[in-house]
């Protein structure tokens, strides 16, 4: 599908993983010079459709920009928020950079999807301009009791693909209600997940923090009334983490989705700088 409108041209698709699975993507070039490639990675359980405005407005400062659907997400193939293994993200993530962005490029990701780019560009070889980390998930803002982690881990080992709430509603992630309504397909979110993939998070979290080296620029923010990922760990994980370049931005007043908040034209403004000033 391609919609010439605006001032991008926006187009959808889908690409085969080396497993043969489909995902889904959307993406959006520029009318005018192409200043580079950026790459969108969602969140746990949420997809492409709520980066909409994302990517056109990255777009239209003449960033050509992608955003797929993770495995078991949105409009893309696999189960429902399940993984076998983590590194099957990882590899989604490298495969659609090489064969449908191109290195060099920016990676923007959110939450979770900030969690397997970190993941990602330490155990992958990825040319990359730099990062922006959005919320990342290296700990949660309210972990589970002891128990519930020993039940799953063993639950894990019979019914890896069992389901729970995550418990998190629309109060937690802005304060725009309304902006969050009007995001795209938002019968395809999905508000739980699975065992295996919650323990295989925990555990990539475990190692993103204790190998502290990312070869390329970051830029990590985080909203100060964010209830769902820890900013305490993630700022703590950025005081030691050696790169080339890294900030670390904190919005007063925001909660987790910082590109959904009232002020969100500041922030995808901060982010655009930010690329301008690297490229």
């Amino acid at each position: 599908m391609m919609d010439s409108t605006g001032a991008a041209d926006y187009s959808t698709g889908n690409i085969t993983t080396v497993d043969g699975l489909s995902l889904f993507y959307r993406r959006w070039d520029p009318k005018t010079t192409v200043a580079a490639n950026v790459l969108i990675v969602h969140g746990l359980g949420e997809h492409s459709g709520r980066y909409v405005h994302v990517g056109r407005s990255f777009a239209e400062a003449g960033f050509r920009t992608v955003a797929f659907d993770l495995r078991g997400h949105g409009r893309s193939g696999g189960k429902p928020v399940f993984i076998r293994r983590y590194d099957e993200l990882a590899a989604d993530v490298d495969y659609v950079v090489n064969h449908l962005i191109g290195n060099p490029a920016f990676l923007f990701a959110h939450s979770f999807g900030a969690q397997i780019v970190l993941w990602t560009v330490q155990h992958f070889r990825l040319e990359l301009k730099g990062i922006i980390s959005s919320a990342v998930w290296l700990a949660l803002a309210h972990a589970p009791p002891r128990w519930q982690v020993i039940v799953a881990k063993k639950l894990n080992r019979r019914i890896p693909g069992l389901r729970f709430a995550t418990g998190i509603d629309s109060e937690k992630l802005s304060h725009d209600q309304t902006q969050l309504d009007s995001l795209e397909d938002l019968d395809l979110v999905h508000r739980f997940v699975t065992i295996r993939m919650y323990l295989e998070a925990v555990r990539a979290a475990t190692e993103i923090l204790r190998a502290r080296v990312i070869k390329f620029p970051i830029l990590m923010v985080h909203g100060d009334e964010d209830e769902v990922t820890s900013r305490e760990v993630a700022e703590n994980f950025f005081n030691g983490l050696q790169a080339p370049s890294k900030t670390f931005k904190v919005y007063p007043g925001f909660r987790h989705e910082l590109h959904n908040e009232t002020d969100r034209t500041k922030v995808l403004a901060d982010y655009v700088e930010w690329m301008r000033s690297i490229t």
